[in-house]
């Protein structure tokens, strides 16, 4: 058991707490902590467009918040950081449990991000930045092979990463002149995640879990993840690397100022490690994540991105609080399936781990999509 237990110090703290859920299926119970509220987009069927920032701003969501707070310290906690999340805080004196906009556009920054990563060394993809035109894509095919990957600015892999062998097969998916990412397509053997929390203290990270990435028949988009599973069954020396790039990112990201929870993406191809993506937020597979740590009485990492942004004294034994990376006792899967629009149908969580190995995924759970 850990030696000081966050939860106690959060449910005696002054706050109340509100996550903002635009989707259900980000959504996380937290019947341990006081004073704990979700504020759900489908309560606020005049909203229409899935954003935190619009959720947030809606006069009845604000009533919300200042009716229920009471006496205690409103404090806004969104899965996707934003600027207007961020203005909107300030106007109502509410403590925003999320960095800053521009980092987390900076980080979340497809482009932005490989230049960070190429400035310090750590191991990515070869890549080149330049016009979206057919010139460069041949250019480029001569470069790298036949099979490009093409990266735009932002977005979630199913609308910013796009996968061809020829023009034909991508033009009209990406606007003409745009600046992109070219890369070479690298055949992987299977792809992990790294949950981690920046604290004042060091850094602390979850083992390194699996992911289901393009696995039929959950979805037909290859860049597409639809679960995770812990643990992930990786060699020692290749869970020994991901620890070390993601003690080196946690240093370089705390220069510009980040402080709390992230996600690191990686891809494994003949036991070659690259840094694939930082999702500088809540992670899609935070609250499983949470619930199995929970389940082993660790204090979670979602619970130290709460206390982070806090105006709380708090000290921790960070190599006792270390040791998670290693634990074996956090076991087990999650499955989210992707609907032909690529938008999660199902979440479905399992005690144990669906699949034996990293090199091969295999998944035989039959679903019914349900919309």
């Amino acid at each position: 058991m850990s030696k000081i237990k966050l939860e106690n110090i959060i449910n005696n703290s002054p706050y109340a707490f509100y996550f903002l859920v635009v989707d259900k299926f980000l959504d996380i119970d937290l019947p341990q902590i006081k004073n704990f509220h979700k504020i759900y987009l489908s309560d606020y069927s005049s909203i229409k467009i899935k954003n935190s920032g619009k959720l947030l701003s809606n006069p009845a969501v604000i009533k919300y918040i200042k009716t229920t707070s009471g006496s205690l310290i409103p404090v806004i906690i969104p899965f996707k950081p934003s600027a207007k999340i961020d203005i909107i805080c300030q106007q109502n004196n509410w403590i925003n449990i999320s960095n800053p906009g521009p980092i987390n556009r900076f980080l979340e920054n497809k482009i932005k991000f490989a230049k960070l990563c190429q400035k310090y060394h750590l191991p990515i993809i070869p890549f080149s930045i330049d016009i979206f035109s057919e010139e460069n894509f041949l250019k480029y095919q001569h470069l790298y092979g036949p099979n490009l990957v093409i990266q735009t600015h932002f977005g979630w892999a199913g609308n910013s990463t796009f996968s061809a062998s020829s023009w034909d097969q991508i033009k009209d998916k990406i606007s003409s002149m745009v600046i992109v990412k070219y890369s070479p397509f690298i055949k992987s053997s299977y792809s992990l995640l790294n949950n981690c929390c920046l604290t004042k203290f060091g850094l602390i990270q979850s083992p390194p879990a699996l992911q289901y990435t393009g696995i039929s028949p959950y979805t037909k988009n290859p860049f597409t993840t639809v679960g995770r599973q812990w643990p992930s069954f990786a060699p020692p020396k290749i869970i020994k690397i991901i620890n070390k790039i993601s003690e080196d990112f946690g240093q370089i990201i705390k220069e510009i100022g980040y402080k709390g929870f992230f996600g690191l993406d990686f891809l494994v191809s003949n036991d070659k490690i690259f840094l694939l993506e930082c999702n500088p937020r809540l992670t899609a597979s935070f609250a499983f994540y949470t619930k199995l740590e929970i389940d082993q009485k660790i204090n979670p990492l979602f619970y130290f991105h709460l206390i982070e942004f806090l105006k709380l004294n708090y000290s921790i034994n960070l190599k006792f609080e270390k040791e998670r990376f290693n634990n074996k006792k956090i076991i087990g899967s999650e499955l989210t399936p992707k609907n032909k629009n690529n938008y999660t149908y199902k979440k479905l969580n399992f005690s144990y781990p669906l699949s034996k190995s990293p090199n091969h995924i295999s998944i035989s759970i039959k679903l019914n999509e349900k919309n």
